[in-house]
């Protein structure tokens, strides 16, 4: 085979292999909780706290409201079940009651209001919910279908690693030594076609008896310009 043929086609493997183990990277890492998916959850942890706040303000309004009834109750049946009879107890029990009844009357506006605040929470929480159930779904159809390439990419990537070790071992070892040198410095191009006597690599033409060593694939031929291993095919 030509020499600087079997350089090429580790090259392709290596290039192969380098472009599927950074897609590996980028599908290990989009693995687990999204960003996204902890910000909905803890939109959500707010809604319900939030909504569980308005409870128990309405619940401690409410139980503040029965308080204040069972108060009234009671100063009413002392003022008209005729056991108070001295003037002046009477008219504090009428005066507390005019006290007793506004506050409750202020108290009720104010419940009302909170109940209208629970109800808009309640469908804050709703939303917050319904959005987290979305985002979860899409999540995990997202998890599964990286799970499934992260196992795919796995089996490729060691098939090609073992078709490139089975291709080194053929190649003399001083050939690698300058094919690996050159492709850490050329940034991964080590070999270049050689086409029309121009390389590829650098777009210079050359002189017809490099070009013709170059076809001829007996030794490795470099481009006087840019250093590649030149393959004419």
């Amino acid at each position: 085979m030509h020499r600087a043929e079997q350089l090429y086609n580790l090259q392709c493997t290596d290039s192969e292999f380098d472009k599927l183990a950074r897609r590996l990277r980028e599908v290990e890492a989009s693995l687990g909780e999204t960003e996204e998916l902890r910000q909905v959850r803890l939109d959500l942890q707010k809604a319900e706290q939030a909504l569980n706040r308005q409870q128990i303000r309405l619940r401690d309004l409410e139980l503040e409201n029965a308080s204040l009834a069972d108060k009234l109750a009671a100063n009413e049946q002392r003022l008209y079940g005729g056991t108070v009879r001295n003037p002046k107890e009477l008219a504090g029990l009428q005066e507390e009651n005019t006290s007793l009844r506004q506050r409750k009357n202020q108290l009720e506006d104010v419940i009302l209001e909170v109940m209208i605040e629970v109800e808009e929470a309640q469908e804050r929480v709703r939303c917050a919910r319904d959005r987290l159930t979305q985002v979860e779904k899409q999540w995990r159809a997202e998890q599964e279908r990286l799970t499934t390439e992260r196992g795919e990419l796995q089996a490729h990537l060691c098939a090609l690693d073992a078709r490139r070790r089975e291709l080194r071992a053929v190649m003399p070892p001083d050939e690698l030594k300058i094919y690996d040198d050159l492709r850490r410095r050329k940034g991964g191009r080590a070999v270049v076609l050689l086409k029309e006597g121009v390389c590829q690599g650098c777009q210079v033409s050359l002189p017809s008896s490099e070009a013709q060593q170059a076809r001829q694939g007996e030794v490795l031929v470099f481009c006087g310009s840019c250093g590649r291993i030149l393959y004419a095919h």
